[in-house]
């Protein structure tokens, strides 16, 4: 996820890898940490693969700096990374979501409404089962702090389905106004189809090649 992550970034404007690192720690660093130890390798996969290329070099103190550039290949790579059905760990994990839900207006509203009603599914699947479990608001439970943990984690659930149901709303406002459907699966061919079977199948993205 992080070439996701860099180009991105990159999308916005050139930048040279420390100045990546800033603007990524401080639009994504509340739920994820970037290193130079995994930057550095992945500006060079992605140099590699010409998604993303070296515009100049800046002189900051004693050594140069080499900013780097979105390419046109690496703008149809951030589109298919953001966009294409991945794993379900794309769903089911907060901080691969968050980091989608990062660069959503790029996105079509369908393909947003899709993740979110995903991502809203997945929650309120645990949400049940942490109720189910046989927890109802009012145990005797004698752990004080295991029953606040409890507590704290399905306040947490409610709250985030509670957020993700108002940006469902928000989005299938926004298609019924430009007047498109709102639902995540759609009919071809006579044939319901549906990306979250992809999804769940574990078909993940891949890089584009590196040409010749």
């Amino acid at each position: 996820m992080i070439e996701l992550a860099i180009l991105g970034a990159l999308k916005e404007r050139p930048m040279h890898g420390y100045e990546l690192k800033k603007r990524l720690s401080g639009t994504l660093g509340h739920f994820w940490s970037l290193s130079f130890g995994s930057l550095y390798p992945a500006l060079k996969r992605l140099e590699s693969a010409r998604a993303i290329e070296k515009a100049y070099a800046v002189k900051e103190k004693t050594r140069n700096r080499y900013v780097y550039r979105i390419t046109p290949e690496g703008e149809e790579l951030f589109s298919r990374l953001l966009c294409e059905p991945g794993s379900r760990a794309d769903i089911t994990d907060p901080d691969r979501f968050n980091l989608r839900m990062a660069f959503f207006r790029y996105m079509e509203p369908e393909t947003r409404l899709w993740l979110l009603e995903r991502r809203r599914a997945y929650l309120q699947e645990k949400l049940d089962e942490m109720k189910r479990s046989g927890w109802t608001g009012r145990e005797k439970e004698t752990d004080k702090y295991r029953l606040g943990l409890t507590r704290h984690r399905i306040e947490i659930t409610e709250s985030d389905i509670s957020w993700l149901t108002d940006l469902i709303e928000g989005e299938r406002g926004l298609l019924v106004r430009k007047g498109r459907k709102s639902g995540a699966s759609r009919k071809e061919g006579g044939k319901e189809e549906d990306a979250l079977g992809l999804m769940m199948d574990g078909q993940e993205g891949k890089m584009i090649p590196s040409k010749a």
